[in-house]
């Protein structure tokens, strides 16, 4: 028997429109201070890199050595070097500055997954806008000038993850804190995984 026209219907029809105005309400706003320009990257918790293109071309990882999360950014800071805590602090850290994307451009000149600063870093040797806008350079630098994600002071962060706040309010730390807490991968997996 089908039930009286409308009623049905009608309820499916609120309810989807429910769900799409709660999807609207949910998505992250930028302040246009903190806005990040990005081409079309998916950000980290849109797509995840097939597990071959992380075990090809130099610095192999060995298969035992992937951690058994499926997030593609975690995968790629694994594969940089980034392990336990520090893995999760880097995860966060590139969360809070970019989305995960790796093409972002900020409109104070901060580039890639990490946010280097053009102003503050483009003497360095390192400097090179086109390879930073890349997920392994940009993870390879941060890695270096976060001493294997020991110091995080470059991004306002002090070795045991507490905010310093000489030049980020603690609004921008907060979002790092969020994120942190939403780390995709269960505690035992990261602990887990093989120096």
């Amino acid at each position: 028997m089908l039930p009286p026209q409308g009623g049905y219907m009608t309820k499916i029809k609120l309810l989807g429109g429910a769900l799409i105005a709660m999807m609207m309400l949910t998505t992250s706003c930028v302040t246009s201070a903190e806005q990040v320009y990005a081409k079309s990257a998916p950000t980290a918790t849109e797509l995840s890199i097939p597990k071959q293109d992380l075990l090809d071309g130099p610095g192999v990882v060995q298969k035992k050595d992937i951690p058994p999360c499926k997030n593609w950014l975690v995968k790629v800071l694994h594969k940089t070097g980034f392990r336990g805590k520090n893995l999760r602090e880097a995860w966060a850290i590139v969360m809070r500055e970019s989305g995960g994307r790796e093409d972002a451009i900020s409109a104070t000149g901060d580039y890639g997954m990490f946010q280097f600063n053009k102003a503050a870093h483009s003497r360095q040797k390192w400097w090179n806008t086109e390879l930073l806008l890349t997920r392994e350079y940009n993870a390879k630098i941060a890695f270096k000038i976060s001493d294997g994600g020991r110091t995080w002071y470059p991004w306002d962060i002090d070795g045991v993850g507490r905010h310093k706040g000489n030049y980020t309010s603690k609004h921008v730390y907060n979002k790092y804190a969020m994120w942190y807490e939403k780390y995709p991968c269960a505690k035992e997996n990261v602990d887990k995984v093989k120096s």
